[in-house]
């Protein structure tokens, strides 16, 4: 479902651009082709594409570029238009996907590019991932906007309220935003709020840095597994230099700490990824240890606790993880808590911090 369609075709400057219907088709098909390479017998995607907007003028005008693409015959078949507001669309199309889904999964990607930060209600998406449990979202949200625009007078108190920031909570972050690091503070609490008022697992924010108006979005992704979370940060780390995670990699995502304020830049380049392994084994132990208190705890569970916190992909966090085994950092212990002699570990094993004590 694309919650805010637009015409299928923007201008940029002198040349049209496909929009977003156009290249979740296109993605689709191209994904199709990929499957059946060397394939006999050529296998499908059996998707449905509903493509949202609450302007007539721009529903008949992506309705005309889909007639001059080639794809009007799959108007009302595989193809759904419909001219409405995102929250007022979403309910039939929930019901349309439940139809589709077997025990609940609800296998559907949900891409809400919004304008500023107020056109996605949670609630709407919250309802989402109350329903099914394979949903993505991705969110587009302007992040910059709304930190600056944060105020007590009764018109900013009611605009943050339609993403269910609370008065004291508007007081707190205008509080925050005059400290060193208050920035980077807010946007932490801020992806935290996102992630609880959604009721999703696992979200994780990317930068976007708009050249013309010297602000931030976030492009969000939401879901319930962090399969499905890292498959994205694949994605980042595939367009080097084009998406910024603010931290260093390790477990401070946003980059913040109060103890140690540090607004470093992470562009995703190759360069960056042993250092990032190297935090990110440093900031493992230390949250084993202090959170565990030598007690084992399941590899899985722990994964799934830090995954929000960072832009390292689970192969990552596994190399992470085996670096430390290999310096008797940490012990593998198998399902039964028995120790395990291997580099490499199941989610269902378990680690802890080594007891042996150890000279450097």
């Amino acid at each position: 479902m694309d919650g805010f369609s637009g015409g299928g075709v923007f201008s940029d400057g002198a040349r049209l651009v496909e929009g977003t219907p156009f290249l979740l088709l296109n993605a689709v098909n191209r994904a199709v082709h990929r499957l059946n390479v060397g394939k006999a017998k050529p296998l499908a995607i059996n998707a449905d594409f509903h493509f949202v907007d609450a302007s007539k003028r721009t529903t008949d005008y992506l309705k005309d570029q889909l007639l001059t693409k080639g794809h009007i015959n799959r108007l009302g078949h595989d193809i759904f238009v419909h001219t409405k507001k995102f929250e007022a669309a979403a309910p039939d199309i929930l019901d349309a996907i439940a139809l589709r889904s077997i025990r609940g999964a609800g296998r559907s990607l949900f891409l809400l590019d919004q304008k500023g930060y107020t056109k996605a209600p949670l609630a709407t998406i919250r309802n989402i991932f109350d329903r099914f449990k394979r949903a993505e979202c991705i969110l587009t949200f302007a992040v910059d906007w709304l930190i600056d625009y944060l105020s007590e007078r009764p018109e900013n108190l009611a605009a943050a309220a339609n993403v269910e920031l609370s008065a004291d909570q508007v007081r707190e972050f205008v509080r925050m935003r005059g400290e060193e690091g208050g920035r980077y503070a807010i946007q932490r609490l801020l992806l935290d709020h996102l992630r609880d008022r959604t009721g999703a697992s696992f979200a994780t924010a990317f930068f976007i840095r708009s050249i013309e108006a010297k602000k931030t979005l976030w492009l969000v992704h939401l879901s319930q597994h962090a399969t499905a979370r890292n498959v994205m940060v694949d994605s980042h780390w595939s367009v080097t230099n084009h998406s910024i995670h603010q931290g260093r990699g390790g477990l401070d995502i946003v980059g913040f700490n109060p103890d140690s304020f540090d607004p470093t830049t992470f562009m995703f380049a190759e360069h960056e990824r042993e250092m990032m392994l190297q935090t990110l084994a440093e900031d493992m132990a230390r949250r084993i240890r202090n959170s565990y208190l030598g007690e084992p705890v399941e590899y899985g569970k722990f994964v799934d606790s830090i995954v929000n916190q960072t832009p390292a992909r689970l192969s990552d966090i596994d190399s992470a993880v085996g670096s430390l085994v290999s310096t008797n950092a940490l012990t593998v212990l198998n399902p039964l808590q028995r120790a395990k002699r291997s580099l490499r570990v199941g989610r269902t094993d378990f680690i802890e911090i080594n007891r042996q004590p150890r000279f450097l």
